[in-house]
């Protein structure tokens, strides 16, 4: 008897249905437990992946991180499900925590680590207010839908260039700049192979790929270390332990002993950087989910918007607080809709199961950058594929793109991107005398960016 038939949702009328409106949204109970499960799968690395760049920042505990990210995803996701009611999750911003590591180590900001955050809690804030007045609807229609599209593959672009350093198969050269590490390296090997596995199941529509990435690297890693002696990934002698403490990063954002004036411009640049990344990135993610999952109209309502939004600010204020980066909706969400799932119960299995990964930490403790590195590339390959979409036709457009995309990744800072891609827009916009559809917020962020240009 199949999982589904047992536990069909008209036949167990109860709290269930009355909060998430199984029947109304022509779904079963087993449909959604069973697409919460498989999503928690496919987005896990994240518990490897997050401690694993942040930790690599002073003054960070990869253990910390590791409960940070735990907690607050388990948060935000839960807040999404119940109020929110869409089978969206949420966890600390692949794109977003590698940029904030490369902001932090290349001296782009004069802040330590508490004093960034503290700028993505005020982001948050901001994103929360929003969320809950009509202010976000000028916010959503100020940026064009080409700058957005450019910010997410530039972002793309970049944690994957990140992987691939992490992961060793692209190097730093004083001669050309980068090149290609070496392939003999067990470590470069067994990169490559996770990616193309990875590729394999992309090309194959296996929506597992960024999750069976991720496990052939651990494979890979756990087999050299038995018959190479590597000792990439030495094998706790316990797999189950009380969570890591949050002693060291939890509240650590309001403590402002160093936080000077001369600081005050990197704080606010972080402010809008997250502010706009955060906002729509978490927009996308619950239109794109809700049209897949039938619960938006033909005529593009998104039912709770307002639920939704505030669960994923909700979450960012939470993760900052507990000392992780910003919470946005994951893209592997999509998963959930492709297996079925239509209401936020499929949110709820995921976040319980984020709970009970608190207590898995020596398993997820062994993972290096290395290891999580093919899964990077692989979001990154997901995120570009938002560039076929962007009007290439359209001159300001092209111009603002490719701006956002170069700057992003050879000055290795999405900030500069973003800051480029605006204040090109802009210029291309005023000189092909079509100023006047520039909406003004777009005029203050280019003010903003140049801003940070000059005194960067």
């Amino acid at each position: 008897m199949s999982f589904d038939t047992t536990l069909k949702a008209q036949n167990n009328p109860g709290i269930l249905e009355s909060v998430f409106k199984i029947s109304a949204r022509k779904t079963t109970i087993g449909t959604e437990l069973y697409a919460g499960f498989i999503t928690f799968l496919a987005m896990s690395y994240i518990l490897a992946v997050n401690p694993a760049i942040l930790g690599g920042i002073p003054g960070m505990d990869k253990g910390a991180v590791f409960t940070a990210t735990a907690l607050a995803a388990a948060a935000a996701t839960l807040i999404m499900g119940i109020w929110g009611n869409y089978p969206v999750m949420l966890a600390p911003g692949m794109s977003m925590n590698g940029f904030f590591k490369g902001m932090l180590l290349s001296g782009s900001v004069a802040l330590v680590w508490h004093e960034a955050l503290f700028g993505i809690f005020l982001s948050g804030v901001l994103y929360l207010i929003l969320s809950m007045t009509n202010i976000r609807k000028a916010m959503i229609e100020s940026i064009p839908e080409d700058l957005k599209l450019a910010i997410t593959v530039s972002l793309g672009l970049f944690i994957a260039f990140l992987g691939l350093k992490n992961a060793g198969i692209i190097v730093s050269n004083p001669i050309i700049l980068v090149s290609m590490g070496n392939i003999s390296d067990p470590k470069v090997i067994i990169a490559y192979i996770s990616i193309f596995i990875a590729l394999g199941c992309m090309v194959r529509d296996i929506k597992l790929a960024t999750f069976i990435s991720f496990v052939s690297a651990i494979v890979l890693t756990v087999l050299a270390d038995a018959f190479l002696g590597t000792n990439n990934a030495p094998i706790p002698e316990q797999i189950i332990s009380t969570p890591p403490s949050l002693a060291g990063s939890f509240g650590a954002v309001f403590n402002f002993s160093g936080l000077t004036a001369d600081k005050l411009f990197d704080l606010l640049f972080i402010v809008i950087i997250f502010l706009i990344v955060d906002f729509f990135d978490g927009l996308s993610t619950i239109v794109g989910v809700g049209r897949d999952a039938g619960i938006i109209d033909k005529d593009g309502k998104v039912p709770n918007a307002r639920s939704a939004l505030v669960a994923d600010a909700g979450g960012t204020v939470i993760g900052s607080v507990l000392g992780t980066t910003s919470i946005t909706a994951f893209s592997e969400s999509g998963i959930a809709s492709s297996q079925g799932a239509k209401t936020g119960l499929a949110a709820v299995v995921v976040a319980g199961l984020f709970l009970v990964s608190l207590f898995l930490y020596p398993l997820f403790s062994i993972f290096s950058a290395a290891m999580v590195a093919p899964a990077m590339v692989v979001v990154g390959i997901y995120m570009i594929g938002r560039l076929g979409e962007i009007q290439w036709q359209q001159k300001e457009s092209r111009i603002a793109a490719f701006f956002t995309i170069m700057f992003t990744v050879l000055s290795f800072s999405p900030a500069n991107g973003m800051a480029m891609g605006f204040i090109s827009y802009a210029f291309a916009m005023v000189v092909a005398g079509k100023g006047k559809e520039v909406h003004p917020v777009i005029f203050v962020l280019c003010a903003l960016f140049l801003s940070y240009l000059i005194l960067l």
